[in-house]
């Protein structure tokens, strides 16, 4: 069946995605065009299925070619805060394994590109030079690496050894931290088929699930109600990903605070998940029970005909992507599930669910922060200068040089701190600052002794010295290379050490407080020469993207340097 396959998945993804790639490097007599072709279109398969984003922007995110340094597709999405590096291989057989060199290639491409060492890439790579800094620029980027092969095997012990040695590097952070910035997939000939298979519209998805302690009603329309194994909804997942949620109004978050507290209790306390979480809505055309369990509620077993989830893609897709060293985590997991037939209910009561389960918005920890005394009293001051301080998100919002928002003031503030561990969780994930206001970390940088004017002067510093950084990254020869690297990636660090090599957060709680463009242009200067140096020296081989954002690493930084 394996050729029978990938002859299946060559004709789809063909048809997705063939005329919207970029061809114009391959050669009409090139014997191995076609199989180039369909490489691209398993390269654009991936993205569209990791992101859910539209079969043309998939197309776009295709960087194969020459010198494409082992890497196939890059797509970052801003919505979803996930940046996606692929690389996709065709094997007309159906049978074998990934080549290891081939994933050696794809870990080394990984490496440079988190380097940003443009200059080991193709043209089509470094055209996306914008969006991969704009991607590793971020906070609370995530990252999701995709090997897409047609082979039916497993990788070989090796090759899954230099996954896992890229993993474990890219998401050391330091101290005891288990927070995972980056993720691997992999898609073989199974999964890429049965997803294909999901997604063809005359093929509904029907599923057979298991209900403990259900119940039903049955007026005005049937429904049924209970608690499901997250092993049974990880399964939907692995076979259907997106696909489960065509009907919903809203697609998968990508990382929010909201999931990343679900991981950390399928982490922590599995036993707990379903106290905590608000469970899921499936509608299904038709459902059928079947005779096992009999009449006891204990168990049910049930098949869902035309089964979509309307509500719940962020527990969903959370427990499905959900990484965990030991597989049976899950075991323990239930979950609340109401399942809501629409046989016989009405051509509109389908969409009316839809709608109404999914008119709560999102609250973010962040969000409460507009309520904190102490946040509404730094406004008030300000607000007296004539400076506006915006706590509320809001994506209309724009910084002045009379204004600023909560996330320029907490990255401020955390670099004036003259705190490593506070600069380097400000740069690797700015939302743990507000998860506990009423103490930890928020009440190290905002607090009673904190003024008005002594936030908005470290902000003002702040924007001083990235002014300086931006300025020599403007006259770096290229954009490209381990200093440009340093002055991207190191951004928050340099910063942090200006400030504490100039004094600054003494001065800044001084009224008339300004900053001198010398002044800050000379110490950037020492500072990073001194950490070019300490670079160098302790850690040569470091990815800059990942080193920054480790708390053991950056402290040592910064120590050898003083």
């Amino acid at each position: 069946m394996s050729i029978l396959h990938v002859t299946q998945i060559s004709k789809k993804i063909s048809e997705l995605f063939e005329n919207l790639l970029d061809l114009s490097d391959l050669g009409e007599n090139d014997a191995q065009r076609q199989v180039k072709i369909l490489t691209r279109c398993l390269a654009a398969y991936a993205v569209h299925f990791s992101t859910g984003c539209s079969e043309n922007e998939a197309a776009l995110a295709v960087v194969d070619g020459g010198d494409d340094n082992g890497i196939d597709a890059i797509h970052y999405s801003p919505s979803l805060k996930q940046m996606t590096v692929v690389q996709s291989k065709l094997k007309q057989s159906g049978t074998g394994e990934p080549d290891s060199g081939e994933i050696a290639k794809f870990c080394q491409g990984i490496k440079d590109l988190f380097n940003l060492n443009f200059d080991r890439f193709n043209s089509k790579v470094i055209v996306k030079q914008p969006q991969i800094e704009q991607a590793l620029g971020e906070f609370d980027t995530r990252y999701e690496l995709i090997l897409i092969d047609t082979g039916n095997q497993g990788l070989a012990i090796h090759s899954q050894r230099l996954i896992d040695d890229l993993l474990a590097e890219m998401n050391d952070a330091g101290e005891d931290t288990q927070d995972q910035l980056v993720n691997f997939v992999r898609l073989n000939q199974s999964k890429i088929h049965s997803s294909l298979a999901a997604s063809a519209g005359a093929i509904p998805i029907d599923l057979e699930i298991g209900l403990s302690q259900w119940g039903k009603t049955t007026e005005p329309h049937i429904a049924y109600f209970g608690m499901i194994s997250a092993e049974e909804i990880s399964a939907w997942w692995e076979t259907y990903g997106r696909k489960l949620f065509e009907k919903n109004i809203r697609q998968v978050l990508g990382v929010t605070e909201v999931n990343e507290e679900m991981k950390e209790t399928l982490s922590n306390s599995p036993e707990n998940f379903w106290y905590f979480n608000n469970g899921i809505t499936i509608v299904c055309d038709r459902v059928d029970k079947s005779m096992i369990g009999g009449s006891s509620r204990e168990t049910g077993a049930f098949k869902l005909y035309g089964a979509q989830i309307v509500n719940g893609a962020q527990t969903v897709s959370t427990i499905g992507k959900f990484n965990s060293t030991s597989e049976n985590r899950l075991q323990s997991v239930m979950v609340g599930a109401r399942i809501i037939s629409l046989e016989n209910a009405g051509s509109n009561f389908g969409a009316d669910v839809t709608r109404a389960n999914n008119r709560q918005n999102r609250i973010e920890n962040r969000d409460f922060v507009s309520q904190d005394q102490e946040q509404i009293r730094i406004r008030t001051e300000l607000s007296i200068d004539g400076v506006e301080y915006n706590l509320v998100r809001s994506d209309s919002f724009k910084s002045t040089q009379n204004s600023f928002d909560l996330s320029e003031a907490t990255a401020a503030l955390a670099c004036a701190s003259g705190k490593t561990n506070l600069t380097v969780q400000v740069k690797r994930e700015i939302g743990k600052f507000f998860e506990n206001l009423d103490g930890g970390i928020y009440k190290e940088i905002f607090n009673p002794a904190v003024s008005g004017s002594y936030v908005w002067n470290c902000v003002c510093a702040t924007r001083g010295i990235e002014k300086e950084l931006s300025n020599r990254v403007s006259d770096l020869p290229k954009r490209s290379g381990r200093e440009y690297g340093l002055l991207i990636h190191g951004n928050r660090i340099i910063t942090m050490m200006v400030m504490n090599k100039l004094g600054l957060r003494t001065k800044a709680l001084k009224p008339g407080f300004s900053t001198d463009e010398v002044e800050l242009e000379n110490a950037a200067d020492e500072v990073v020469t001194m950490l070019r140096g300490q670079l160098e020296n302790d850690f040569p081989d470091a990815m800059m993207g990942t080193l920054f954002k480790n708390q053991t690493k950056c402290r040592s930084l910064v120590q050898s340097c003083v």
